[in-house]
């Protein structure tokens, strides 16, 4: 192999393990429960942004939403420039570890973004991670909508 294939490898498995979402090792004295939560992407943990239109639909305004997801599941999906929460509950992972199910649990208004009118108050969510983008898909039978949040903490340069 030569020296450009070594450093084009080790920058290529390098980047994998940067952006892969950790997971616990050791969860041999947690409950079943307490081992399900360890599964969680933490990865999507933090403080989110939405970009301003969702990623499939420019007509669509989404720019108004953050999005806090907390270590143990729970969220909140609010609308910043009004404060008013428009999702809240926990976060799961479905049983083969592609999706969230995203669980309204709150009480409160049910108040699902633009384009994901339809979804119900348990709803599987398609996302992808990296380390400043979130993106998450709701689907309804043929169609989807994928909002598009950056991290809080992200570096302007990261932010589109």
């Amino acid at each position: 192999m030569t020296a450009k294939g070594v450093i084009l490898f080790t920058a290529t498995v390098g980047a994998l393990l940067l952006c892969s979402c950790a997971k616990n090792e050791d969860t041999s004295s947690l409950t079943e429960s307490q081992q399900e939560q360890s599964d969680f992407p933490r990865c999507i943990v933090g403080e989110w942004k939405c970009r301003e239109t969702p990623l499939d639909n420019s007509e669509l305004y989404s720019g108004y939403l953050s999005l806090i997801i907390r270590s143990d599941g729970n969220y909140l999906m609010y609308d910043a420039e009004a404060g008013n929460p428009c999702l809240k509950g926990t976060i799961e992972m479905d049983s083969d570890d592609l999706d969230l199910i995203f669980i309204d649990d709150s009480g409160v208004d049910f108040a699902p973004p633009a384009g994901w009118e339809n979804m119900s108050k348990k709803q599987k969510i398609g996302y992808f991670s990296d380390s400043y983008t979130l993106k998450l898909t709701y689907t309804d039978n043929d169609s989807s909508v994928t909002l598009v949040f950056d991290a809080v903490n992200a570096p302007n340069e990261v932010k589109n």
